[in-house]
């Protein structure tokens, strides 16, 4: 047994629930968000990147899932967001994860 994990987390490995995919692309769409502020663009072209890989990586988990109508347009303006940010086209990629996030409120709402 990783002795480590139980003492950080008080769990054993059994005890720990996966975070749902909708919540995977949450966190996903808002390290993206965060990467691809301007002010945070020292090389864009490596931003854009590393975000698009990121983001990409989310959304294969959220493959396999049975999205709800909003989960599924969220999925949609992510994978949108990555073709933008495959040609470094920044402001329309963020303009569809800022979409996706609403999307992603929505889905969550949906779940209560």
């Amino acid at each position: 047994m990783n002795t480590e994990l139980v003492s950080r987390t008080g769990l054993v490995p059994e005890q720990m629930i996966a975070p749902a995919p909708a919540d995977v692309l949450e966190l996903a769409v808002e390290r993206v968000l965060a990467a691809v502020r301007p002010s945070n663009l020292t090389d864009p072209l490596a931003g854009a990147h590393a975000a698009e890989q990121s983001l990409r990586e989310a959304l294969r988990t959220v493959d396999g899932a049975r999205p709800d109508e909003a989960l599924g347009r969220a999925v949609a303006c992510a994978e949108a967001a990555c073709e933008h940010l495959r040609y470094c086209e920044l402001q329309e990629a963020r303009l569809l994860l800022v979409a996706a996030r609403g999307q992603l409120v929505r889905s969550h709402s949906g779940r209560a």
